[in-house]
């Protein structure tokens, strides 16, 4: 999808030699990792000659763009892309952190094809109204917080299975699925719930521009939501284009077009 892609499988040596070839419009891959950011800003970014699209990606870590707003104000930069943004600027726009790597064994996409293809049952028929399956660990604070409203309430499903086969399953049989921050304010389980046609609720914050072609509840407090809401909520044509690269093609071509 990017025409250029700088990570930790590059050669960083080159990257200076590859800068002028940087095209008018061209989109711009690099890893979310801070020394390679660093590296970016401060060594290379000055040898890039025309306006691009920057993506930052691969990692649960928030890119410190407020340490690079020079960047962002750049006239070279018309878009930046961002898994798990650290701050709001009209030119830096969220993107999913998405499903693992595919590297991992929870990121296998045969395993999540078979399940799309076969465990996601209707909205209206599945059985499992609110869903509940998160580590506490990985972010004690809002998960305890979300963990503690939701085995408050009434016929919640809190489910611990580990093997990621009958996760998917019951995710395709939920409706709601609780998603509160990982290890940044994103958080897999919540591309999970979307590709297996489930409403993943998560806590208002600056990834909520992502969600606006989304089926996702937004709250601005896990207190202020009820079973008798959630009853009352009906998501049968649920869209799930902005899981596809399609979606995300033409937004890279439409930030390219700014030019």
């Amino acid at each position: 999808m990017a025409d250029h892609v700088f990570d930790e499988t590059t050669d960083i040596n080159q990257w200076a030699q590859r800068m002028p070839h940087i095209g008018l419009g061209d989109t711009v891959f690099l890893g979310t990792e801070v020394p390679l950011i660093k590296f970016f800003a401060n060594a290379t970014f000055n040898k890039i000659r025309r306006p691009f699209v920057l993506i930052t990606h691969n990692s649960d870590a928030s890119v410190p763009t407020h340490h690079f707003k020079w960047v962002l104000d750049s006239e070279k930069i018309l878009a930046w892309f961002a898994s798990n943004p650290d701050h709001t600027h009209k030119k830096l726009l969220p993107i999913p952190i998405g499903l693992a790597n595919a590297r991992w064994p929870h990121g296998n996409v045969s395993v999540f094809k078979q399940a799309f293809d076969f465990d996601r049952k209707p909205f209206a028929q599945r059985t499992t109204l609110l869903y509940v399956n998160f580590q506490v660990k990985n972010s004690r604070v809002a998960r305890s917080k979300a963990l503690k409203w939701a085995l408050g309430l009434p016929n919640v499903t809190h489910s611990q299975v580990t093997s990621h086969e009958l996760y998917l399953r019951e995710l395709g049989n939920a409706k709601f699925v609780l998603s509160p921050p990982g290890h940044g304010l994103d958080c897999h389980r919540t591309w999970e719930a979307i590709l297996m046609g489930s409403v993943p609720i998560v806590l208002r914050s600056r990834l909520d521009p992502l969600f606006t072609d989304a089926a996702v509840l937004i709250v601005d407090d896990w207190n202020a939501l009820s079973i008798e809401y959630l009853q009352s909520l009906d998501y049968n044509r649920a869209p799930n284009e902005i899981l596809f690269a399609k979606y995300w093609r033409k937004r890279l071509m439409d930030a390219a077009r700014r030019q």
